[in-house]
Protein backbone atom coordinates (compact mmCIF):
# COMPACT_ATOMS: atom_id res chain seq x y z
CA UNK A 1 0.00 0.00 0.00
CA UNK A 2 1.00 3.34 -0.86
CA UNK A 3 1.93 6.28 1.95
CA UNK A 4 -0.11 9.27 1.82
CA UNK A 5 3.70 11.22 0.99
CA UNK A 6 4.35 9.48 -1.47
CA UNK A 7 2.11 11.41 -4.20
CA UNK A 8 4.35 12.29 -7.27
CA UNK A 9 5.15 15.75 -7.45
CA UNK A 10 3.63 17.65 -9.91
CA UNK A 11 5.47 20.16 -12.87
CA UNK A 12 2.58 22.14 -13.55
CA UNK A 13 2.31 22.63 -9.46
CA UNK A 14 6.20 23.31 -9.10
CA UNK A 15 6.27 26.09 -12.61
CA UNK A 16 9.01 24.00 -13.13
CA UNK A 17 8.80 25.82 -17.08
CA UNK A 18 9.96 28.76 -14.96
CA UNK A 19 12.91 27.30 -13.60
CA UNK A 20 16.22 29.22 -14.35
CA UNK A 21 19.41 27.14 -16.12
CA UNK A 22 23.00 27.40 -15.51
CA UNK A 23 25.21 28.15 -18.47
CA UNK A 24 25.43 24.95 -19.82
CA UNK A 25 28.07 24.81 -22.32
CA UNK A 26 30.35 26.99 -19.91
CA UNK A 27 29.98 23.84 -17.54
CA UNK A 28 33.59 21.65 -17.11
CA UNK A 29 34.02 18.61 -19.24
CA UNK A 30 33.96 15.52 -17.17
CA UNK A 31 31.98 14.10 -13.83
CA UNK A 32 30.80 18.03 -13.39
CA UNK A 33 29.03 17.71 -16.79
CA UNK A 34 27.83 14.22 -16.93
CA UNK A 35 26.63 14.80 -13.67
CA UNK A 36 24.62 17.57 -14.17
CA UNK A 37 23.22 16.20 -17.14
CA UNK A 38 22.01 13.01 -15.51
CA UNK A 39 20.49 14.78 -12.74
CA UNK A 40 18.61 16.72 -15.66
CA UNK A 41 17.83 13.63 -17.29
CA UNK A 42 16.44 11.75 -14.23
CA UNK A 43 14.16 14.63 -12.94
CA UNK A 44 12.37 15.00 -16.55
CA UNK A 45 12.23 11.11 -16.38
CA UNK A 46 10.25 11.68 -12.89
CA UNK A 47 7.92 14.38 -14.40
CA UNK A 48 7.26 12.28 -17.44
CA UNK A 49 6.02 9.42 -15.20
CA UNK A 50 8.43 6.91 -16.12
CA UNK A 51 9.25 4.11 -13.05
CA UNK A 52 11.82 4.08 -10.88
CA UNK A 53 13.18 0.85 -13.24
CA UNK A 54 13.16 3.19 -16.50
CA UNK A 55 14.69 6.30 -14.24
CA UNK A 56 18.07 4.13 -13.05
CA UNK A 57 18.64 2.53 -16.48
CA UNK A 58 18.86 5.32 -18.26
CA UNK A 59 19.95 8.52 -15.90
CA UNK A 60 21.75 5.69 -13.48
CA UNK A 61 20.07 7.30 -10.25
CA UNK A 62 17.58 6.29 -8.03
CA UNK A 63 14.23 7.46 -7.39
CA UNK A 64 14.49 8.57 -3.62
CA UNK A 65 17.88 10.12 -5.16
CA UNK A 66 15.76 12.44 -7.23
CA UNK A 67 12.68 13.24 -5.10
CA UNK A 68 15.69 14.15 -2.83
CA UNK A 69 17.40 16.32 -5.78
CA UNK A 70 14.04 18.14 -6.19
CA UNK A 71 12.50 18.86 -2.88
CA UNK A 72 16.14 19.47 -1.15
CA UNK A 73 17.98 21.35 -3.81
CA UNK A 74 15.55 22.59 -6.70
CA UNK A 75 13.08 23.58 -4.74
CA UNK A 76 14.61 25.75 -2.06
CA UNK A 77 14.92 29.79 -2.71
CA UNK A 78 18.08 31.40 -4.68
CA UNK A 79 19.42 34.41 -3.17
CA UNK A 80 17.47 36.43 -6.06
CA UNK A 81 14.72 35.62 -4.78
CA UNK A 82 13.32 32.61 -7.22
CA UNK A 83 13.67 28.66 -6.52
CA UNK A 84 17.29 27.46 -7.47
CA UNK A 85 15.31 25.19 -10.42
CA UNK A 86 18.17 23.38 -12.70
CA UNK A 87 20.90 25.34 -11.64
CA UNK A 88 20.76 23.34 -8.38
CA UNK A 89 21.71 20.36 -10.34
CA UNK A 90 25.11 21.32 -10.75
CA UNK A 91 27.35 18.69 -8.85
CA UNK A 92 29.12 20.61 -5.83
CA UNK A 93 27.56 23.58 -6.30
CA UNK A 94 26.50 25.39 -2.83
CA UNK A 95 22.91 26.27 -2.77
CA UNK A 96 23.01 27.26 1.53
CA UNK A 97 25.72 29.21 3.26
CA UNK A 98 28.21 27.27 5.65
CA UNK A 99 26.81 27.04 8.82
CA UNK A 100 28.86 26.49 11.60
CA UNK A 101 27.47 23.28 13.96
CA UNK A 102 30.63 24.30 16.84
CA UNK A 103 32.07 26.39 19.08
CA UNK A 104 34.73 28.53 17.11
CA UNK A 105 38.00 27.20 18.70
CA UNK A 106 41.18 28.52 17.02
CA UNK A 107 44.40 26.27 17.44
CA UNK A 108 47.79 27.09 17.74
CA UNK A 109 47.91 27.38 13.86
CA UNK A 110 45.33 29.66 12.97
CA UNK A 111 42.87 26.71 11.66
CA UNK A 112 39.24 26.16 12.99
CA UNK A 113 37.28 29.60 12.55
CA UNK A 114 35.57 28.33 8.90
CA UNK A 115 32.16 30.21 9.24
CA UNK A 116 32.97 32.41 12.11
CA UNK A 117 31.96 35.80 11.02
CA UNK A 118 28.16 34.29 10.14
CA UNK A 119 28.18 32.24 13.56
CA UNK A 120 29.10 36.06 15.48
CA UNK A 121 26.45 37.65 12.97
CA UNK A 122 23.66 34.86 13.61
CA UNK A 123 24.67 35.49 17.61
CA UNK A 124 24.01 39.72 17.20
CA UNK A 125 21.02 40.09 14.62
CA UNK A 126 21.01 43.28 15.18
CA UNK A 127 24.93 43.78 14.35
CA UNK A 128 23.85 42.08 10.83
CA UNK A 129 21.06 44.42 10.38
CA UNK A 130 23.94 47.40 11.18
CA UNK A 131 26.62 46.01 9.08
CA UNK A 132 24.71 45.07 6.03
CA UNK A 133 23.24 48.91 6.55
CA UNK A 134 26.64 50.59 6.77
CA UNK A 135 27.87 48.07 3.40
CA UNK A 136 24.91 49.27 1.36
CA UNK A 137 25.22 53.21 1.98
CA UNK A 138 26.28 55.36 -0.19
CA UNK A 139 25.79 58.44 1.69
CA UNK A 140 23.70 61.44 1.77
CA UNK A 141 23.75 63.41 -1.46
CA UNK A 142 22.06 66.41 0.50
CA UNK A 143 24.50 66.86 3.82
CA UNK A 144 27.90 66.20 4.40
CA UNK A 145 28.71 62.49 4.88
CA UNK A 146 30.75 59.61 4.05
CA UNK A 147 30.27 59.19 0.48
CA UNK A 148 32.91 55.95 0.14
CA UNK A 149 34.17 53.18 2.58
CA UNK A 150 36.23 50.80 1.55
CA UNK A 151 37.25 47.23 2.81
CA UNK A 152 39.62 48.04 5.62
CA UNK A 153 36.90 50.80 6.86
CA UNK A 154 34.47 48.32 6.92
CA UNK A 155 36.61 45.77 8.63
CA UNK A 156 37.88 48.44 11.40
CA UNK A 157 33.96 49.56 12.41
CA UNK A 158 33.28 45.64 12.93
CA UNK A 159 36.26 45.60 15.12
CA UNK A 160 35.47 48.06 17.16
CA UNK A 161 31.71 46.98 17.61
CA UNK A 162 32.97 43.85 18.69
CA UNK A 163 35.11 45.39 21.10
CA UNK A 164 31.63 46.81 22.51
CA UNK A 165 30.25 43.14 22.79
CA UNK A 166 33.92 42.45 25.16
CA UNK A 167 35.17 39.89 22.31
CA UNK A 168 38.39 41.57 22.68
CA UNK A 169 38.58 41.14 26.52
CA UNK A 170 37.18 37.74 26.16
CA UNK A 171 39.89 36.85 24.02
CA UNK A 172 37.46 35.46 20.91
CA UNK A 173 37.34 35.56 17.86
CA UNK A 174 38.36 37.40 15.76
CA UNK A 175 40.82 38.79 18.08
CA UNK A 176 42.02 35.64 18.88
CA UNK A 177 43.40 35.20 15.10
CA UNK A 178 46.34 36.37 13.21
CA UNK A 179 44.62 38.75 10.54
CA UNK A 180 42.15 39.76 12.85
CA UNK A 181 39.04 38.54 10.47
CA UNK A 182 40.06 41.22 7.97
CA UNK A 183 39.92 38.06 4.80
CA UNK A 184 36.56 37.35 6.32
CA UNK A 185 35.19 40.74 5.98
CA UNK A 186 36.26 41.10 2.74
CA UNK A 187 34.59 38.48 1.62
CA UNK A 188 31.55 39.01 3.44
CA UNK A 189 31.19 42.70 1.87
CA UNK A 190 31.70 41.49 -1.55
CA UNK A 191 29.16 39.05 -1.68
CA UNK A 192 26.51 41.87 0.01
CA UNK A 193 27.38 43.76 -2.89
CA UNK A 194 27.13 40.89 -5.59
CA UNK A 195 23.73 40.51 -3.93
CA UNK A 196 22.44 43.96 -4.55
CA UNK A 197 23.42 45.12 -7.83
CA UNK A 198 21.57 48.55 -7.52
CA UNK A 199 22.84 49.57 -4.32
CA UNK A 200 26.05 48.42 -5.55
CA UNK A 201 26.74 50.45 -8.38
CA UNK A 202 25.35 53.57 -6.05
CA UNK A 203 28.16 52.60 -3.72
CA UNK A 204 30.76 52.35 -5.76
CA UNK A 205 30.20 54.42 -8.70
CA UNK A 206 27.81 57.16 -7.48
CA UNK A 207 24.81 58.73 -8.55
CA UNK A 208 25.55 58.70 -12.29
CA UNK A 209 26.79 54.75 -12.19
CA UNK A 210 23.36 54.02 -10.77
CA UNK A 211 21.82 55.75 -13.65
CA UNK A 212 23.27 53.08 -15.82
CA UNK A 213 21.40 50.20 -14.20
CA UNK A 214 17.85 52.61 -14.93
CA UNK A 215 17.89 52.41 -18.56
CA UNK A 216 15.17 51.15 -20.39
CA UNK A 217 15.14 47.21 -21.29
CA UNK A 218 15.92 47.75 -24.99
CA UNK A 219 12.79 46.61 -26.31
CA UNK A 220 13.10 48.61 -29.60
CA UNK A 221 16.84 49.81 -29.38
CA UNK A 222 18.55 47.82 -32.00
CA UNK A 223 18.48 49.34 -35.32
CA UNK A 224 20.06 47.74 -38.62
CA UNK A 225 19.03 49.91 -41.93
CA UNK A 226 20.60 52.50 -42.87
CA UNK A 227 19.00 56.33 -42.19
CA UNK A 228 16.91 54.55 -39.34
CA UNK A 229 17.67 56.35 -36.72
CA UNK A 230 19.74 59.42 -35.65
CA UNK A 231 21.26 61.17 -32.64
CA UNK A 232 21.08 64.55 -31.59
CA UNK A 233 22.68 66.25 -28.59
CA UNK A 234 24.39 70.06 -27.91
CA UNK A 235 28.02 69.78 -26.30
CA UNK A 236 29.23 72.64 -24.74
CA UNK A 237 32.64 73.20 -25.17
CA UNK A 238 34.97 74.16 -22.25
CA UNK A 239 36.93 76.83 -24.12
CA UNK A 240 37.30 80.71 -24.32
CA UNK A 241 37.35 82.19 -28.24
CA UNK A 242 37.24 85.63 -29.54
CA UNK A 243 34.78 86.83 -31.96
CA UNK A 244 36.72 89.95 -34.01
CA UNK A 245 34.47 93.20 -33.98
CA UNK A 246 34.93 96.14 -36.53
CA UNK A 247 34.91 99.43 -35.30
CA UNK A 248 33.56 102.64 -36.97
CA UNK A 249 36.99 104.22 -36.49
CA UNK A 250 38.91 101.75 -38.20
CA UNK A 251 40.10 98.25 -36.67
CA UNK A 252 38.48 95.35 -34.78
CA UNK A 253 38.37 95.28 -30.65
CA UNK A 254 38.69 91.67 -29.75
CA UNK A 255 35.26 90.00 -27.79
CA UNK A 256 35.36 86.83 -25.37
CA UNK A 257 32.82 84.66 -26.03
CA UNK A 258 32.32 82.47 -23.50
CA UNK A 259 29.81 79.65 -23.99
CA UNK A 260 29.88 77.97 -27.53
CA UNK A 261 27.58 75.25 -27.91
CA UNK A 262 27.58 73.18 -31.08
CA UNK A 263 24.59 70.99 -31.97
CA UNK A 264 25.58 67.34 -33.86
CA UNK A 265 23.20 64.85 -35.79
CA UNK A 266 24.76 61.82 -35.85
CA UNK A 267 23.60 58.67 -38.24
CA UNK A 268 22.99 55.26 -35.81
CA UNK A 269 24.19 52.66 -38.39
CA UNK A 270 27.34 54.33 -39.97
CA UNK A 271 28.31 56.49 -37.19
CA UNK A 272 28.39 59.09 -39.63
CA UNK A 273 27.90 63.30 -39.16
CA UNK A 274 25.18 64.54 -41.46
CA UNK A 275 24.70 68.03 -40.12
CA UNK A 276 25.97 70.48 -36.95
CA UNK A 277 25.68 74.08 -36.17
CA UNK A 278 27.71 76.35 -33.91
CA UNK A 279 25.93 78.58 -31.18
CA UNK A 280 27.11 81.19 -29.35
CA UNK A 281 24.01 81.47 -27.38
CA UNK A 282 23.64 81.17 -23.64
CA UNK A 283 21.24 78.29 -24.32
CA UNK A 284 20.64 76.15 -27.33
CA UNK A 285 17.12 76.95 -29.11
CA UNK A 286 15.14 75.58 -31.40
CA UNK A 287 16.71 78.50 -34.14
CA UNK A 288 19.94 76.16 -33.44
CA UNK A 289 18.32 72.63 -33.73
CA UNK A 290 16.63 74.42 -37.06
CA UNK A 291 20.16 75.05 -38.43
CA UNK A 292 21.49 71.57 -37.90
CA UNK A 293 18.95 70.46 -39.16
CA UNK A 294 19.34 72.09 -42.65
CA UNK A 295 22.93 71.08 -43.00
CA UNK A 296 22.11 67.51 -42.34
CA UNK A 297 19.59 67.89 -45.48
CA UNK A 298 20.88 69.95 -47.88
CA UNK A 299 24.19 69.69 -49.43
CA UNK A 300 27.35 69.82 -47.77
CA UNK A 301 30.59 71.68 -48.54
CA UNK A 302 33.93 71.50 -47.49
CA UNK A 303 34.79 74.90 -45.25
CA UNK A 304 37.87 76.30 -46.51
CA UNK A 305 40.92 75.91 -43.54
CA UNK A 306 43.26 78.29 -42.52
CA UNK A 307 45.15 76.60 -40.50
CA UNK A 308 46.85 73.96 -42.53
CA UNK A 309 47.20 72.51 -46.01
CA UNK A 310 46.77 68.66 -45.57
CA UNK A 311 44.07 69.52 -42.81
CA UNK A 312 41.43 67.08 -44.54
CA UNK A 313 42.19 63.15 -44.56
CA UNK A 314 41.62 61.84 -48.14
CA UNK A 315 38.20 61.69 -49.11
CA UNK A 316 37.13 61.96 -46.21
CA UNK A 317 33.30 64.16 -45.81
CA UNK A 318 30.07 64.14 -44.96
CA UNK A 319 27.87 61.72 -46.46
CA UNK A 320 25.71 64.76 -48.40
CA UNK A 321 29.06 65.63 -50.45
CA UNK A 322 29.87 61.92 -50.64
CA UNK A 323 26.90 61.21 -52.96
CA UNK A 324 24.20 63.25 -54.41
CA UNK A 325 22.19 60.21 -53.60
CA UNK A 326 22.20 61.59 -49.59
CA UNK A 327 21.22 64.55 -50.31
CA UNK A 328 17.91 65.47 -48.61
CA UNK A 329 18.37 61.58 -47.21
CA UNK A 330 15.74 61.72 -44.20
CA UNK A 331 15.56 59.48 -40.64
CA UNK A 332 12.72 57.76 -39.64
CA UNK A 333 13.41 58.66 -35.92
CA UNK A 334 15.69 61.01 -34.11
CA UNK A 335 16.92 60.09 -30.29
CA UNK A 336 17.43 63.21 -28.05
CA UNK A 337 17.92 63.68 -24.60
CA UNK A 338 15.91 64.71 -21.60
CA UNK A 339 17.19 68.82 -21.82
CA UNK A 340 17.18 69.21 -25.14
CA UNK A 341 13.81 67.13 -26.01
CA UNK A 342 12.36 70.43 -24.24
CA UNK A 343 13.73 72.28 -27.17
CA UNK A 344 12.62 70.01 -29.70
CA UNK A 345 9.37 70.14 -28.92
CA UNK A 346 9.03 73.52 -30.68
CA UNK A 347 10.12 71.76 -34.04
CA UNK A 348 8.44 67.87 -33.60
CA UNK A 349 5.88 69.05 -35.80
CA UNK A 350 8.76 70.92 -37.99
CA UNK A 351 10.24 67.28 -38.24
CA UNK A 352 7.19 65.14 -38.91
CA UNK A 353 6.24 67.40 -42.05
CA UNK A 354 9.28 67.85 -43.28
CA UNK A 355 11.88 65.17 -42.36
CA UNK A 356 9.16 62.04 -41.95
CA UNK A 357 10.44 61.69 -38.25
CA UNK A 358 9.40 60.54 -35.37
CA UNK A 359 10.59 62.44 -31.84
CA UNK A 360 12.16 59.41 -29.49
CA UNK A 361 12.10 61.47 -25.91
CA UNK A 362 12.42 59.88 -22.18
CA UNK A 363 8.72 60.84 -21.98
CA UNK A 364 7.99 58.27 -24.98
CA UNK A 365 10.69 55.96 -25.96
CA UNK A 366 13.36 53.83 -24.23
CA UNK A 367 15.56 56.68 -23.13
CA UNK A 368 15.80 57.84 -19.61
CA UNK A 369 16.57 61.54 -18.66
CA UNK A 370 20.02 62.38 -18.65
CA UNK A 371 21.42 58.86 -19.23
CA UNK A 372 23.98 58.41 -21.56
CA UNK A 373 23.89 55.12 -21.92
CA UNK A 374 20.54 55.70 -23.98
CA UNK A 375 22.08 57.86 -26.87
CA UNK A 376 25.53 55.90 -26.77
CA UNK A 377 27.57 57.18 -30.66
CA UNK A 378 26.50 60.92 -30.19
CA UNK A 379 27.92 60.88 -26.49
CA UNK A 380 31.33 58.71 -27.65
CA UNK A 381 31.54 61.48 -30.92
CA UNK A 382 31.63 64.25 -28.03
CA UNK A 383 34.30 62.46 -25.59
CA UNK A 384 36.35 62.22 -28.82
CA UNK A 385 35.56 65.54 -29.63
CA UNK A 386 37.19 66.47 -26.56
CA UNK A 387 39.96 64.42 -26.62
CA UNK A 388 41.17 64.39 -29.22
CA UNK A 389 40.21 67.97 -30.56
CA UNK A 390 39.11 70.94 -28.39
CA UNK A 391 40.66 69.80 -25.14
CA UNK A 392 44.00 69.43 -26.48
CA UNK A 393 44.62 73.47 -27.07
CA UNK A 394 45.62 75.92 -24.51
CA UNK A 395 42.34 77.94 -24.34
CA UNK A 396 40.79 75.41 -23.02
CA UNK A 397 39.21 75.70 -19.65
CA UNK A 398 38.69 71.39 -19.09
CA UNK A 399 36.60 70.52 -16.01
CA UNK A 400 39.47 71.08 -13.11
CA UNK A 401 41.11 73.87 -12.25
CA UNK A 402 44.31 71.58 -12.55
CA UNK A 403 44.29 70.69 -15.69
CA UNK A 404 44.93 74.23 -16.58
CA UNK A 405 48.34 74.12 -15.44
CA UNK A 406 48.64 77.93 -14.32
CA UNK A 407 47.43 79.05 -17.83
CA UNK A 408 44.86 81.89 -18.10
CA UNK A 409 42.31 80.50 -21.13
CA UNK A 410 41.46 84.32 -21.88
CA UNK A 411 44.48 85.63 -21.91
CA UNK A 412 45.30 82.46 -24.67
CA UNK A 413 42.41 83.42 -26.55
CA UNK A 414 42.73 87.27 -26.56
CA UNK A 415 46.61 86.91 -27.18
CA UNK A 416 46.55 84.22 -29.79
CA UNK A 417 43.47 85.56 -31.32
CA UNK A 418 41.98 82.19 -31.29
CA UNK A 419 38.64 83.54 -33.41
CA UNK A 420 35.51 81.18 -33.64
CA UNK A 421 36.06 80.59 -37.05
CA UNK A 422 39.11 78.58 -36.47
CA UNK A 423 36.73 76.46 -33.88
CA UNK A 424 34.48 75.87 -36.23
CA UNK A 425 37.66 74.70 -38.80
CA UNK A 426 38.44 72.80 -35.94
CA UNK A 427 34.82 71.22 -35.76
CA UNK A 428 34.44 70.31 -39.41
CA UNK A 429 37.67 68.42 -39.57
CA UNK A 430 37.10 66.41 -36.83
CA UNK A 431 33.47 65.59 -38.02
CA UNK A 432 34.36 63.86 -41.12
CA UNK A 433 36.57 61.27 -39.37
CA UNK A 434 35.01 58.33 -37.91
CA UNK A 435 37.30 55.89 -35.46
CA UNK A 436 36.73 51.95 -37.01
CA UNK A 437 36.53 49.75 -34.11
CA UNK A 438 38.17 47.13 -35.58
CA UNK A 439 41.59 48.90 -36.53
CA UNK A 440 41.31 51.13 -33.37
CA UNK A 441 42.07 54.02 -35.73
CA UNK A 442 41.05 56.61 -37.72
CA UNK A 443 40.17 56.69 -40.99
CA UNK A 444 37.90 58.37 -43.63
CA UNK A 445 34.43 58.34 -43.26
CA UNK A 446 33.70 57.54 -47.19
CA UNK A 447 35.10 54.66 -46.61
CA UNK A 448 32.53 53.27 -44.09
CA UNK A 449 29.92 54.65 -46.39
CA UNK A 450 31.61 53.06 -49.11
CA UNK A 451 30.48 49.47 -47.81
CA UNK A 452 27.24 50.90 -46.94
CA UNK A 453 24.50 50.28 -50.30
CA UNK A 454 23.48 53.53 -51.70
CA UNK A 455 20.05 52.34 -52.17
CA UNK A 456 18.75 54.54 -50.11
CA UNK A 457 15.64 55.55 -51.91
CA UNK A 458 13.45 54.81 -49.55
CA UNK A 459 14.81 57.76 -46.94
CA UNK A 460 15.16 60.21 -50.20
CA UNK A 461 12.33 62.54 -49.78
CA UNK A 462 11.42 65.85 -51.33
CA UNK A 463 12.36 68.97 -49.22
CA UNK A 464 8.83 71.26 -48.72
Amino acid sequence: MRAKNSRRLNAEELRVYDWKYPDEGALPQGPTKDGYFARKKAIKLYFEGATESEIKKQADIGLSQTIRLIKERCLLVHRDGEVWGWRALVPWERINSYQRKHKINVDKFGQGAVGALNTVLNQHPALREKFLKRILSAGSQNRISVSKRNKQGHWQWFLGELRVLRYETENKWPFNTKNMGYVSVCRFVKSVLDENPESAALVVGGPDNKKKMLTGDGTDRPVHLLFQRVEMDAHKTDGRFSVMIPQPTGGYVQKIVHRLWVVVILEVTSRAVLGYHFSMRKEVSKVDVLRALKMALTKSKRLPITFGDHAYYPKANLPSAVSEKFVGACWDEISVDGSLAETCKHVKQVLKDVVGSDLLEPENSFAVRRSKDDRPFIETFFRTLGQRGFQKLSNMTSGKPSDKGGRDPDEVALTSQFQLEYAAELLAVLSQLQRHPSFKSWRPLAARLSRIPHDVSRAITTLR
